[in-house]
């Protein structure tokens, strides 16, 4: 920033360089806050300068470089009573708002988003990926944003957004009454629903999100337990080879976290290869179907196979 003389208080050159180009908006700090006739602005481009006075937004310029003068300051002039060519400096603060597009800027859903579901009645889904917004109307942007929020700080504004994004998320999520299965397959496309509906709000305040990206949506647990026990039952009645494969590496993913893991991974082999057996052969006795579910119960009781799967055998063992 530039200046003329100190001991008369007023400002030659009135402009904002940020090297970093990281702020949203940046005051121009100056003693006394003072403007004199005929002081020059010079905005750059990707910048808008705004003129504050006492707490009202006057005047906005565009890129360029100007001459001051109540020609080019109507509202201020109207709001200070300013005589025609003033003499005397005039109190008025002065912003200068970052234009460009602000970009690769993370967010993330703070609380689970609870969703209906008709599969698993409400689940908890968490979600985070990127975005990028551009400030379109600065009037708007300063005064719902930035004045009405008291949003000072780049990093006040920025978790705003992020906030903004993430409330977005679940008023979409809840409109779209997507199976959570179907959600967290096609997240990417469910993206573009996100950023037409996060742009409705956006407009109001006076900013547009150029990108929204949903880089992941999480399921709890308990649910992503039971789609890989439901996964597995599909590939059993399909095809026995592949059940064994799927139940063997899913036992050597337990045994990693258990003690007497080794155990378990033998059991669980086993049980994949007696589940082939049983349900490869098209003739089992009858005199042999109770002591063969006796059996799967009891490896039920033991932990070694969930209901899920205790179901299915039953139904293929009894024909249901």
């Amino acid at each position: 920033m530039s200046e003329g003389f100190w001991g008369g208080q007023f400002i030659d050159v009135i402009e904002y360089v940020d090297e970093s180009n990281k702020m949203l908006v940046s005051k121009f700090e100056r003693r006394g806050d003072e403007i004199k006739q005929g002081a020059k602005l010079i905005v750059r481009n990707g910048q808008c300068a705004v003129f504050v006075f006492q707490g009202r937004i006057a005047d906005i310029f565009a890129p360029g470089s100007y001459k001051l003068n109540t020609g080019n300051l109507p509202v201020l002039s109207s709001l200070a009573a300013l005589p025609y060519k003033f003499n005397s400096p005039i109190k008025s603060d002065v912003y200068f708002v970052n234009t460009t597009q602000f970009i690769n800027n993370r967010w993330g859903t703070k609380n689970p988003i609870l969703m209906r579901d008709p599969d698993f009645n409400v689940v908890r889904v968490t979600a985070f990926g990127t975005h990028a917004f551009q400030i379109t109307d600065v009037n708007r942007f300063m005064t719902q944003v930035f004045g009405a929020r008291k949003l000072n700080m780049t990093y006040d504004i920025l978790s705003f957004l992020n906030s903004f994004v993430s409330e977005s998320v679940s008023a979409a999520i809840a409109q779209s009454k997507l199976p959570v299965l179907d959600l967290a397959t096609s997240y990417r496309e469910f993206s573009k629903t996100v950023l037409d509906y996060a742009n409705q709000k956006a407009a109001n305040l006076g900013f547009r999100f150029t990108d929204l990206a949903i880089e992941n949506i999480s399921l709890p647990q308990e649910v992503e337990k039971l789609i890989d026990e439901q996964s597995g039952v599909g590939i059993a009645s399909k095809n026995m080879d592949r059940f064994v494969q799927y139940q063997t590496a899913r036992a050597m993913r337990e045994a990693s976290n258990k003690d007497g893991g080794l155990a378990a991974l033998g059991a669980s082999f086993a049980f994949g290869r007696q589940m082939a057996d049983t349900v490869g052969q098209a003739s089992v006795k009858e005199e042999n179907k109770v002591e063969k579910l006796r059996e799967y119960k009891k490896l039920l009781d033991e932990g070694v196979i969930s209901e899920v799967e205790f179901t299915e055998i039953k139904k293929k063992l009894l024909d249901l």
